[in-house]
């Protein structure tokens, strides 16, 4: 029971941490890349958190950050694919392909650095 609790409040941990860290990546690269922008600082939450919750489900259904190939290229990959299609599924929020690519290496970069142990 203690194992499950700690489980729990890790993956919580790792969620939150990642959350602050889309905010941030996001916020900073709409600031420095062309074709990026947000109406408002609520867009932008809203955005930083369909982002966390896209990878969240990603990683789950297949498994790609349980392995270094997973967190390396093929993260990458689905980083990009789950910030571009953020746009589609929050109103306000624009971001092109280079500047998806561009957000996607700064949040693997960083997400490298995250706990992500059991």
């Amino acid at each position: 029971m203690e194992k499950t609790n700690n489980l729990n409040f890790l993956r919580m941990k790792q969620l939150i941490i990642k959350y602050i860290t889309s905010i941030a990546i996001l916020g900073t690269s709409a600031l420095f890349t062309p074709n990026f922008n947000f109406e408002s600082f609520p867009t932008l939450l809203l955005a930083a958190f369909t982002i966390v919750i896209l990878d969240y489900m990603v990683a789950v259904v297949t498994g790609i950050h349980d392995s270094p190939t997973g967190r390396g290229i093929v993260g990458f990959v689905a980083a990009t694919v789950i910030i571009y299609m953020t746009q589609f599924i929050v109103s306000g929020f624009y971001i092109s392909v280079l500047s998806s690519i561009i957000a996607a290496l700064i949040y693997g970069i960083i997400d490298y650095f995250i706990p992500n142990e059991d």
